[in-house]
C-alpha cells in the first residue's frame, strides 16, 4: 500500500544557502505518512483510541539532492511492516521531472497508553485493519 501527496517548497523552508533546511523533509514525510495512515482508515486520534500510540523509534534520510523555493515535490509513503513494527520508506522526487530529492524510511512501535510498555508487535486489531485495508485496495 502507498500514497502520494504533493507539496510546493515556501520560502520559510529554506535555510540560508536558499534550500530546504534539512530537518524540513522530515516534515514531508510526516505529511505522506498521515495520508497513507488515513488511507488505511485510521488517524493517529483513533490509534491512540483504540489504546496504543506508534512513536517513531529509527528514522533514516538519504538526502541526493536539495530542493528549492517553489519547487512542487511529490512525496511518496510506502507501507513496508505492519506486524512486528509500522515501518514505511519515503521518496521525494521532483514533481516534474520525476528526479528523486531524498529518500527515507521511519519505524514505528506500537506502545500501549495505559502501561507505557512497548510491544514487539502490533496488536492484533491494528494488524487486521490494516488486512482489511489492502484487501479493499485490491478490489480496486
Amino acid at each position: 500500500m502507498k500514497v502520494t501527496v504533493y507539496h510546493q517548497v515556501s520560502f520559510y523552508e529554506l535555510d540560508p544557502m536558499g534550500v530546504v533546511w534539512h530537518g524540513n523533509y522530515v516534515n514531508f514525510f510526516e505529511k505522506a505518512r498521515a495520508a497513507l495512515i488515513h488511507k488505511m482508515g485510521l488517524s493517529y486520534q483513533t490509534m491512540a483510541d483504540m489504546g496504543h500510540v506508534w512513536p517513531v523509534v529509527k528514522l533514516r534520510c538519504k538526502y541526493m539532492k536539495s530542493a528549492v523555493l517553489n519547487q512542487k515535490l511529490s512525496i511518496t509513503a510506502e507501507l513496508k511492516d505492519y506486524v512486528n513494527s509500522l515501518t514505511i520508506a519515503f521518496t521525494i522526487r521532483d514533481a516534474e521531472t520525476q528526479e528523486i530529492i531524498t529518500k527515507g524510511e521511519t519505524m514505528q512501535m506500537a506502545v500501549e497508553t495505559s502501561t507505557e510498555k512497548t510491544n514487539l508487535i502490533n496488536p492484533a486489531y491494528f494488524i487486521d485493519i490494516v488486512n482489511q485495508a489492502l484487501a479493499a485496495e485490491k478490489k480496486d
